[in-house]
């Protein structure tokens, strides 16, 4: 209970600091992931983010023409699972805070830092005495932890249209898995899939800084 009340308090916090500006549009995401953990395991991620904070500025080069970089500040949340073979299974679920970097329309990369909690479940089976000294199957074995991580991702538009809204995705992370019989267990992760924009949620930012 402890670890789920710890990731709902991430989530919510962020929102609550950022509630005066939710009523303003601002770019909202969808993504479907695969999942290499390592070593051997295999998985899936579906997730979504939302902005809740954007800075757009404006440079002059020496041609006069003017260029834009964009930086949003944004909540997330996801769920997944993994399987390593003759081992176990988890499920994963997290809140986490980033930034976006917006170069250009045709590019754009992510950084964020992460918090939730994954239940492992092992293979085979498992038994135990009830209150009355029979013996009976525990489904679905396992533990839970905590898991603290940061993901960087690296976002392409797929296609040439002015639309924008279907980009391909690979997002490296690194996260810790505790406490792990007492120890921290470290994993690296390798994501790819697509990520989609969300028409609806996209529009002009009224909160712009000239430089």
């Amino acid at each position: 209970m402890k670890t789920v009340l710890l990731s709902a308090w991430l989530l919510l916090s962020v929102m609550a600091s950022a509630q005066d500006s939710l009523h303003i549009y601002r770019p909202a995401f969808l993504y479907g992931l695969t999942t290499y953990n390592f070593p051997w395991s295999y998985g899936f991620t579906i997730g979504t983010s939302i902005s809740f904070h954007s800075i757009i500025k404006e440079k002059k080069y020496k041609d006069f023409k003017p260029r834009s970089s964009e930086k949003d500040e944004f909540i997330s949340a996801e769920s997944g699972g993994y399987r390593r073979r003759f081992a176990y299974a988890s499920i994963v679920v997290n809140a986490g805070i980033g930034i976006r970097y917006v170069k250009s329309a045709k590019y754009f990369t992510e950084l964020s830092f992460n918090q939730g909690i994954v239940r492992t479940m092992y293979d085979g089976k498992v038994y135990e005495l009830d209150q009355d000294g029979n013996i009976k199957e525990r489904i679905l074995f396992g533990r839970t932890y905590l898991t603290t991580g940061f993901t960087y991702s690296l976002n392409w538009r797929l296609n040439n249209r002015n639309s924008n809204l279907w980009f391909i995705q690979l997002k490296p992370a690194t996260w810790i898995q505790y406490p792990y019989n007492s120890f921290l267990k470290p994993h690296m992760s390798l994501q790819a899939g697509v990520n989609y924009r969300l028409k609806k949620h996209s529009s002009s930012y009224p909160d712009k800084s000239q430089a």
